[in-house]
């Protein structure tokens, strides 16, 4: 019954979230997944850690597809290279059991929800002055 209830409430808390929001829980979803996944790396269990792994790349390959290259090209155009790099390096961190270099992909989901987190402040202090800003980063996919 507990489990049935978070699930409902996590479901409640996407489908109403500002699609900058869902961003930044996508984000903190992928960075606690390679936590969890360097920590199953260390301990050796494959299974775990690659099911992790395959998790934050759903995430970002959600990410990816989601990205507006009409209202933002050129801040389409480089999350897309950070969003393909991030995504070899998990591949290759997962193929080679690097605990390394899958701390490393979650510090880079950690600047980027940063970055995300600071332009959502900022979209909130002045929201008219960001709105191109906001569309070029939309999340449509998803909202």
């Amino acid at each position: 019954m507990y489990q049935k209830n978070l699930n409902n409430y996590k479901s409640t808390q996407i489908l109403t979230a500002d699609p900058g929001k869902i961003i930044l829980m996508l984000l903190d979803g992928g960075m606690s997944f390679l936590l969890q996944a360097s920590e199953y790396a260390e301990e050796k269990a494959y299974g775990e850690k690659a099911n992790l792994i395959l998790r934050t790349k759903n995430i970002i390959l959600e990410l990816l597809s989601s990205l507006d290259y009409e209202n933002g090209a050129e801040i389409s155009r480089n999350l897309r290279e950070i969003y393909i790099f991030l995504l070899g390096e998990l591949d290759r961190a997962d193929l080679g059991n690097d605990v390394e270099r899958i701390l490393k992909c979650r510090d880079v989901l950690g600047n980027l929800r940063d970055g995300w987190s600071e332009m959502l402040d900022i979209k909130e202090t002045a929201p008219e002055s960001h709105a191109k800003q906001q569309a070029a980063l939309s999340f449509s996919s998803v909202a």
